[in-house]
């Protein structure tokens, strides 16, 4: 009787890392990962997505792969943006709770538990939250400072709940919930649309006040005019869906609202 190899247990955390050209950086990138691992995330897989890089990172991420058991390497053949690399991501995750990450490490990859241990209440998402009022002074561009926090507070206004940042891509889910929002997006603005369509659904969110740190390594890949135009298509999207809702909600009969008509008989 052929003896049974004991099943391989998933991972209890799926980190996703979209890269684009980012070959300057990633030897810092994986440096502080590995220190992860050994401090709070055990056991975790990483899922490096490389996006059709014309650079030489996707032969370095082969090359941590070999090094680093929890690591594994996805490969775009062209560029297609960050909502399609997250896609990619997610599609392979192993694990309950799926987390995504900057490559640049503008938001440190070690706080990761801490975003972690904010789903313990139940929430679907823990985000990272630079505008938080409790957040240090965001580094880096003023522009792309003052249009994340722009769109982030017109994206609160249009949902009305209390969360001030919806740009920022570091953040943990629980992975079920995260299947099933249908984000279409393919570039940054599918960060946004992720938690759009998650708040809408219904979905419980926790922020952990967290700054903006100032890259490092490498240019951001930001195409200012193409984010700008991706997030006024948002911003139509959502006020469309809420509003849609209220006037469902407005209009819709609900038992007791209206009394039932009734028909008297005349006295005999």
């Amino acid at each position: 009787m052929e003896q049974q190899r004991p099943r391989k247990l998933p991972p209890p955390v799926t980190v996703i890392v979209p890269c684009f050209n980012e070959d300057e950086g990633i030897p810092s990138l994986m440096g502080r990962l590995s220190a992860l691992q050994a401090d709070g995330g055990h056991g975790w897989e990483v899922l490096l997505v490389d996006d059709g890089s014309d650079d030489l990172t996707f032969a370095r991420l082969l090359s941590y792969s070999r090094t680093y058991p929890w690591v594994r390497v996805l490969r775009h053949p062209t560029n297609l943006g960050l909502g399609a690399a997250l896609r990619t991501g997610i599609e392979h995750a192993q694990a309950p709770i799926i987390c995504a990450i900057d490559s640049d490490c503008t938001y440190p990859p070690e706080r990761l538990p801490e975003l972690v241990r904010l789903l313990d209440d139940g929430s679907e998402i823990a985000t990272a939250s630079a505008w938080h009022p409790e957040s240090q002074a965001a580094e880096g561009s003023k522009f792309r400072i003052m249009l994340s926090r722009a769109v982030s507070g017109c994206y609160k206004v249009l949902i009305g709940q209390d969360v001030h940042t919806f740009t920022c891509l570091f953040r943990a889910y629980r992975a079920d919930a995260l299947r099933r929002v249908p984000f279409r997006a393919d570039g940054f603005a599918a960060v946004a649309e992720i938690m759009l369509r998650s708040m809408l659904a219904g979905y419980r969110v926790r922020e952990l006040p967290m700054r903006l740190e100032k890259r490092k390594f490498g240019e951001s890949k930001l195409k200012v005019g193409d984010a700008i135009a991706a997030h006024a298509g948002l911003l139509s999207m959502t006020a469309a869906l809420v509003g849609s809702r209220w006037l469902r909600d407005r209009f819709r009969r609900r038992p007791g609202d209206m009394a039932a008509p009734t028909s008297e008989r005349p006295a005999a």
